[in-house]
């Protein structure tokens, strides 16, 4: 239950901009200015308790697509069912996918009690991998938490992270074995994934909007 609040928090500290302008600038540098970047931004958003949350969701939406691959991530955690997909099924998998991130996490911001992330080291690991580690602490006192942010970089040179991993635990691989799950419990095909999908996002909307 630590580690999934843990992530969760982690995840909103990550992907809240200050605003979709400055989530694109973040594209410039390199590794661990993204991801200074992402962290700062996202500190001195989350700070704003005045801003509606329709606002949030917007920029959380803008900064997660700038600074994260979400085509790739989307691909990665479909998994075994990507090559059974239809090009429209996977396109639309990566769309509700977004989406479900966006609703599930954005929702938790008053998880955030201070924390704060430091990049500490930055390991290549190929021409265009790279692992930046950082450390996530806590204001209570706490051992700190390590992040390590696998960041890659595209071939027009923008750098996106593909993964996080907190105390060497993918969110990716996480988030995969969710899908998974989701999928064999509807008929163990991507369109059973999907209209699932399309089904909790629209109870999450009626459930908001009591």
């Amino acid at each position: 239950m630590r580690l999934r609040t843990t992530l969760m928090t982690l995840f909103i500290v990550l992907t809240v901009a200050s605003s979709a302008p400055a989530a694109l600038a973040l594209q410039a540098g390199d590794p661990s200015g993204l991801v200074n970047g992402l962290v700062s931004e996202a500190i001195a958003n989350i700070k704003d308790k005045q801003e509606a949350a329709p606002d949030k969701d917007a920029k959380f939406r803008a900064l997660l697509e700038a600074g994260f691959d979400i085509p790739r991530i989307s691909r990665f955690v479909l998994g075994r069912y990507w090559n059974g997909a239809t090009d429209e099924q996977r396109q639309r998998f990566s769309r509700l996918f977004e989406d479900w991130i966006v609703r599930s996490y954005s929702a938790r911001f008053k998880d955030y009690g201070g924390q704060t992330v430091r990049v500490i080291a930055t390991r290549p690991e190929s021409e265009t991998s790279t692992v930046v580690t950082s450390e996530f602490g806590s204001p209570s006192g706490a051992p700190p938490i390590k992040v390590d942010w696998h960041v890659r970089k595209a071939a027009e040179g923008d750098y996106k992270v593909v993964d996080v991993s907190i105390e060497g635990i993918s969110m990716a691989l996480t988030e995969r074995d969710e899908i998974a799950a989701v999928a064999d419990r509807h008929g163990g095909t991507a369109e059973g994934l999907n209209h699932a999908l399309e089904d909790a996002l629209a109870n999450q909307s009626t459930t908001a909007s009591k």
